[in-house]
């Protein structure tokens, strides 16, 4: 009868408690309801075609080798590394808890005794060889959902990792594209100042002997000027993104040297400007257009999406375990090995020891501490679980602007080129023209500073369109 009354006290406990509980998380992390397609891709587009090295595509083993020495040496990306192998090292200790522990306790003592009344003295030994087993029985999930929250801990930390390693891939390329604008704008501004000074010259001449007004004098100069104004800029420019770059690599300060140039490359010749600079910023032909595959494959690829997915997981397995410290937990442990008053007993006669023991431990009243800690734990579940939702949201989002960025950039240099060429023609044929005598100074004037500045737009389009690739492959997840 004390043993039904024993049972049915704890029944009436677990059902205490079960009505004091709070409410789970769900079993399924449910992410916001996706589109079947983005906006802005093309019909049918259902295929990522995003390679783990994505950058190879600029053709430009200058960003190769700058992104993998990037990767290698950068600072904080070892750093977030480090704290990834701290996790895995913390998924390897849960684990090993949960499993039956084995300790072994060898122990030698001796005690000397002096007896009150004056009697012989004496001393007393003690000598053992105790192995001890002790293991927490699982019952009610407690110690499933400790590992469990430690695994998904550490792939949060190792989503976290890519997330940060492709940050800095993206960042890399994004200064590199930008000290290459830089650079040919340099180079743009000298060569233009060396021929304006040379056109100056003349000019000078023809004042002299008065064939040019003051006013072609001075339009000369000014253009001159204006050419040298911008080589110092430009410099500096160059200079400081060659040492965000440096810091970038984990490397001290350097200088990046001046990109190879060849007034015949293929790219100036097929767009008639053979003479003036490279056509593109890069050796290889951007592709006219990315697939960006579907959404919800998005969300298996995108590391910042599936750190947040992580997340969630933890802190719902968090709310199990919280859960569980408000049941029973029962332990076992078992020791045995030998024991005896002499170090020769223990080889001797029969000194073998056992001990085992059940322990079953049951709360009771905290006060309300354990409710709260549920608590607290399934409202932290419900942030992460909203942050998630954020996340995947703001990923939809980005898709969809690169990929618009995209499409009009492309449609913005294919015209920008058009009126660089022939803003090359017409300087071209004015500069004829006035040869003959038959244009004015100012007609040519004119001509050479719509050229300058519609070159040096040009390059500042391209690297706006490099960038809005790099943006959109680091949306798409990189290459994982």
């Amino acid at each position: 009868m004390k043993t039904h009354r024993l049972i049915s006290l704890l029944l009436s406990l677990l059902a205490l408690l079960g009505s004091c509980s709070v409410t789970p998380p769900a079993a399924e992390v449910v992410p916001p309801t996706l589109p079947d397609e983005f906006i802005f891709a093309r019909s049918g587009d259902t295929v990522v075609v995003v390679g783990v090295e994505w950058w190879e595509i600029f053709g430009d083993t200058t960003l190769n080798r700058l992104i993998t020495t990037a990767v290698e040496n950068n600072k904080s990306l070892a750093s977030t590394a480090a704290k990834l192998v701290a996790a895995r090292a913390s998924l390897a200790a849960v684990r090993a808890s949960l499993a039956p522990s084995i300790d072994l306790s060898v122990s030698g003592s001796a005690t000397y005794n002096t007896p009150a009344d004056g009697g012989r003295k004496s001393i007393a030994q003690s000598y053992s060889v105790l192995p001890s087993v002790s293991w927490e029985v699982p019952i009610f999930g407690g110690i499933a959902a400790t590992s469990e929250q430690a695994l998904h801990t550490y792939l949060a930390t190792e989503w976290g990792y890519r997330a940060a390693r492709l940050a800095l891939e993206a960042e890399v390329a994004t200064t590199y594209f930008q000290w290459l604008q830089y650079a040919r704008s340099l180079e743009i501004s000298e060569r233009s100042y060396e021929l304006r000074l040379e056109a100056q010259q003349k000019a000078d001449s023809l004042f002299y002997y008065g064939y040019s007004s003051g006013v072609d004098l001075q339009q000369a100069r000014s253009l001159t000027a204006t050419a040298a104004a911008d080589i110092p800029s430009y410099r500096r420019a160059m200079l400081s993104t060659s040492l965000v770059l440096a810091s970038l690599l984990g490397e001290e300060p350097f200088l990046l040297p001046p990109p190879t140039h060849s007034r015949e490359c293929v790219h100036s010749q097929e767009a008639q400007l053979d003479g003036l600079y490279c056509g593109h910023l890069t050796a290889s032909p951007l592709p006219a257009y990315v697939p960006g595959g579907l959404p919800s494959a998005m969300l298996e690829r995108r590391p910042d999406v599936m750190e947040a997915y992580h997340q969630v997981e933890s802190a719902a397995a968090a709310t199990r375990l919280a859960r569980a410290h408000r049941f029973p937990s029962i332990a076992l442990t078992g020791e045995g090995g030998l024991l005896s008053a002499t170090l020769k007993g223990l080889t001797s006669h029969n000194p073998a020891y056992w001990t085992a023991a059940l322990s079953l431990t049951q709360p009771l009243f905290h006060f309300g501490e354990l409710k709260a800690e549920e608590q607290r734990a399934v409202e932290l579940w419900r942030a992460e679980t909203l942050n998630y939702h954020g996340v995947v949201l703001q990923a939809l989002s980005e898709v969809e602007s690169v990929l618009v960025s995209v499409e009009n950039y492309n449609l913005e240099a294919a015209r920008q080129l058009e009126l660089l060429q022939a803003n090359n023609r017409l300087r071209e044929m004015t500069s004829a023209l006035y040869g003959d005598g038959l244009a004015s100074s100012l007609n040519l004037i004119d001509a050479e500073r719509n050229l300058y500045s519609s070159q040096l737009s040009y390059v500042s389009l391209l690297t706006e369109q490099l960038c809005a690739y790099v943006n959109l492959y680091k949306a798409l997840g990189g290459g994982w």
